[in-house]
């Protein structure tokens, strides 16, 4: 009897994953199995040994639910979007050729491929569940809870993932059509990271462990999180570390939690199969057009501070092909949202108020202005054809950095100034000067090739 044509693409698919190691191809699964096994049971908790009474008292304190359904939803959330951003970039017209030639459904590929991967995932989420029992191990949990904590993890992470290669599937006959919905995945890849950040920044400040421990907070996040399956295992996992080694004490829970978990995976399978059959193509993307308006009062006005004339329009120009590709000002964006996070969560004095300014606008000087840039170097090929093309097109780039950067410093000064009360005073500044200067460094023209 032929085999499903799903599991013959998976059975490939894991193939092309363990190709590196072909000749051990047949002994891997041991192998991994072992490896993982002394991962969990003696080197993460040798790593993780001096964090292990801080953990404890979070794990067991009354903000402990809340806290870890913070936490694996928005590790959740990051996996889902992972995939739908490498979907929106460019993908080879070689493989999609390839599989309009082959007899299969859209779905049967999809689901193939994710199943091809499992393993792989499977060890990601070894890995990271791993630390987890490694900092509850001291509470003595059974080799069952053990167990259990690490199915959980991993049943999550490959309900996340196949969520996110749902949704990637999707986005791709939409949005992925045009340039301008493959540039938003590009984008998207690089913005995705500030929540993690903010996650971070929150454990270490205390700050969010102050919130939580408000009683209306702690019950709103523990009420809106509560509906996801990620909550499903932040449950289990406190209550393992609240009962350890005593499993039937919160065995109800356990017994709905963890069915619950893969109820959902289960069902998220079968539901993103349907999915995917009507809404996934193998087609190949089409081209987008572009209407391109006339300019209105803030490109007029970049113009003129350009001098008009001929470098104005090539100052115009290189403003918005730096402004058209999301890619770009997702950078600018993360810079942004990195420098409120830190004020927010650690400076609270003008002094770091004007360290961080210091920071900051050296870091977006290096955004934009490196060499770097998207397309940056691609553009120096055409301005060398002109006569003191490059020359204008550098001078070009230094102003556009400089109009972009003086903006951002000012309303960090402004900020700052308003939050504390102080003036601008020379140390804002300097550090106004010393992005400027930084922006002027990095604009250089690359080595002739």
């Amino acid at each position: 009897m032929q085999s499903p044509k799903w599991l013959a693409i998976a059975r490939n698919e894991y193939r092309v994953q363990t190709s590196w190691i072909r000749g051990l191809r047949r002994y891997f699964p041991l192998v991994a199995v072992g490896l993982l096994a002394v991962w969990v049971y003696y080197l993460a908790p040798m790593m993780v040994r001096s964090m292990v009474d801080d953990f404890l008292g979070v794990v067991l304190s009354q903000v402990a639910v809340a806290l870890f359904e913070i936490i694996l939803f928005v590790l959740s959330v990051f996996l889902t979007i992972i995939p739908v951003s490498n979907a929106l970039k460019e993908e080879g017209l070689g493989r999609v050729e390839l599989m309009l030639k082959a007899p299969v459904r859209p779905g049967d590929v999809l689901v193939g491929e994710f199943l091809g991967k499992t393993p792989a995932y499977a060890i990601v989420a070894t890995v990271v569940a791993g630390l987890f029992t490694a900092l509850l191990a001291p509470l003595g949990l059974s080799p069952l809870q053990t167990a259990l904590i690490i199915l959980l993890a991993f049943v999550t992470c490959l309900s996340s993932f196949w969520i996110g290669t749902v949704l990637a599937a999707v986005a791709r006959t939409t949005i992925g059509r045009t340039a301008k919905g493959k540039d938003i995945g590009k984008a998207v890849s690089f913005i995705l990271v500030l929540p993690l950040v903010a996650l971070f920044y929150g454990l270490i400040g205390g700050n969010i462990l102050t919130v939580l421990a408000d009683p209306g907070t702690n019950g709103l996040v523990r009420n809106v999180l509560g509906f996801f399956p990620s909550s499903w295992a932040a449950e289990v996992i406190v209550a393992f570390a609240k009962n350890p080694s005593n499993i039937g004490a919160v065995w109800a829970l356990t017994l709905t939690r963890v069915g619950g978990v893969v109820a959902f995976m289960v069902g998220g399978l079968a539901a993103g199969w349907l999915v995917a059959d009507r809404a996934y193509s193998l087609e190949p993307t089409g081209l987008g057009a572009t209407e391109v308006g006339p300019d209105g009062a803030f490109y007029r006005t970049v113009r003129l501070l350009g001098g008009g004339g001929s470098f104005g329009s090539l100052l115009v120009s290189v403003f918005k092909d730096y402004g058209r590709r999301l890619e770009n000002l997702s950078q600018v964006g993360y810079v942004i949202g990195l420098m409120v996070l830190i004020n927010f969560f650690f400076v609270d004095d003008a002094g770091g108020a004007q360290v961080m300014g210091l920071l900051m606008g050296t870091v977006m000087a290096l955004f934009l202005c490196s060499e770097a840039t998207i397309r940056g170097r691609e553009n120096l090929f055409i301005y060398r054809k002109t006569p003191s093309g490059v020359g204008r097109f550098m001078r070009a780039k230094l102003l556009q950095g400089w109009l972009t950067i003086l903006p951002f410093m000012a309303a960090v000064m402004l900020v700052s100034g308003l939050r504390f009360g102080v003036a601008f005073t020379w140390p804002y500044l300097t550090s106004v000067g010393n992005a400027l200067l930084i922006a002027a460094a990095n604009v250089r023209s690359p080595p002739a090739t």
